[in-house]
């Protein structure tokens, strides 16, 4: 009963993230320009960076430790607090010069903004650690929830004020306030933090620490790269369209490919010592993972300009060509994350930093080489090199699991049939009479109108 429990509360977690976040997403882009948005996602670069590859590189030690006493989370506050308030001061020297470079003198506010959100996860980040050891999920999909509401509506209110960026900016702080006054309740009886700097336990967990970080760095490059070839290469207003459509694309692969994936790493633990089994089971969850993915996201790439434009708005059009190319790069890379698993549940993880750091550099190579073509180059050099990565690791995985070309055929054969039944559907609207612009229209006017008598209210 408790395994079910803490299962429910973790997808909840991650259910309402997801969804709450998009929804607000999907309202805030009808008020804020692509600009506004890419701003922000250079900020989170930095922001991201610090969460994936210096605080997960701390945390997880310490959760992942045997014995986890009060005094080993002391000194995990500390030197996240330290680690949060260093980088936060090197956003706010970077500044100025980053502003200059981008040509953009707001990136000045949004940066200077996001560094009070790198300080709250760092404070925030060992009671983190503290929930997730203890398994208590039901916290954390509260915080999410209350986290996610009260960012979004303050980020709602200041945009239809006219804050511009920085209203994306508040609601970023708010989300960590809120984040962190929760886990710091929820904490509060058991355990309180004090200030622990420990060189003998610095050096305790330097190797692993390291090793973890070198890996999140790696991921990180592979996640956030091809943003921050777009931010440098192409400015703002166009890291903002391609950002929409990484937005709305990685929704459903967080939902869909992470859930799976936890089922995943279970049936491989229980069968790593059956080959056979393991093979089959291997089989069974790629088969679902494309099935469920690659149908979706065919879908939404064929009708991709008339659901940005109905959802987003006119001036997002130009993110709709991205969506091809970006979701060809997360079908790929679910498989990826899906050998992964299977080689770190079987002792083979030594060649999870290998793959990836082949795929990262064949990825960049890609972007860098097609970057010319603008945002469509970039994105075809992603696809490109996710599919590369994706081919290698399951040449790795059909190795180690003796996996014939026939029986990953038949694994993959109801995702083909299924990828090409919606893309035989969308092809046969417009000669079964049905015009797409028409539908458009008569879709859009609404959120259009409501739109309208909002500010009218507004202004009143």
């Amino acid at each position: 009963m408790k395994v079910a429990s803490r299962s429910f509360w973790s997808i909840l977690d991650n259910l309402v993230q997801q969804v709450l976040s998009f929804a607000i997403f999907l309202i805030l882009a009808r008020w804020l320009t692509p600009h506004e948005f890419g701003l922000l996602a250079i900020a989170h670069l930095m922001v991201q960076f610090h969460r994936m590859s210096l605080l997960d590189a701390l945390a997880m030690p310490v959760v992942r430790a045997p014995q986890a006493d009060d005094r080993l989370f002391d000194w995990l506050f500390t030197i996240c607090t330290v680690v949060s308030l260093l980088v936060a001061a090197v956003m706010v020297l970077l500044a100025w010069p980053m502003a200059r470079f981008f040509d953009a003198p707001d990136l000045i506010w949004v940066l200077m903004g996001m560094s009070l959100s790198v300080v709250l996860f760092g404070l925030g980040r060992a009671h983190d650690g503290r929930l997730l050891r203890e398994g208590n999920f039901k916290v954390m999909a509260i915080r999410s929830l209350c986290s996610v509401t009260a960012g979004g509506a303050v980020a709602l209110w200041l945009a239809t004020r006219g804050a511009g960026a920085m209203a994306l900016v508040a609601q970023q702080v708010v989300m960590g306030v809120v984040a962190l006054v929760v886990a710091v309740a929820a904490e509060w009886r058991h355990w309180r933090p004090r200030w622990n700097w420990s060189r003998e336990l610095l050096r305790e967990h330097r190797g692993e620490t390291r090793r973890i970080g070198l890996n999140a760095c790696v991921n990180y490059a592979n996640s956030n790269g091809d943003a921050a070839l777009v931010s440098v290469l192409l400015g703002p207003h166009a890291t903002g369209l391609y950002n929409l459509a990484k937005r709305v694309l990685s929704a459903a692969y967080l939902v869909i490919a992470s859930s799976l994936s936890r089922v995943g790493v279970s049936l491989f633990v229980q069968r790593q010592g059956d080959p056979v089994a393991l093979a089959q089971a291997y089989r069974r969850m790629l088969g679902w993972t494309l099935l469920l993915l690659a149908p979706m996201y065919a879908l939404v790439s064929l009708a991709a300009e008339p659901l940005v434009v109905i959802a987003f708005g006119e001036r997002w059009r130009e993110s709709a060509s991205l969506f091809g190319w970006l979701s060809v790069a997360y079908v790929a890379q679910a498989a990826f994350w899906l050998g992964q698993n299977l080689s770190f549940a079987t002792r083979q993880s030594a060649r999870v930093l290998k793959l990836s750091t082949v795929q990262l550099a064949v990825t960049a190579g890609l972007a860098a080489a097609l970057s010319p073509w603008g945002m469509q180059g970039i994105a075809a050099g992603v696809a490109l090199g996710s599919v590369a990565g994706c081919v290698l690791m399951q040449l790795a995985v059909h190795r180690q699991l003796s996996i014939s070309s026939l029986s990953f055929v038949r694994s993959t054969l109801p995702a083909t049939l299924g990828t090409a039944s919606v893309a035989a559907l969308l092809w046969s609207l417009p000669h079964a009479g049905i015009d797409p612009q028409r539908m458009q229209n008569l879709l859009t006017s609404p959120i259009t109108h409501s739109k309208d008598l909002l500010s009218t209210w507004q202004k009143q």
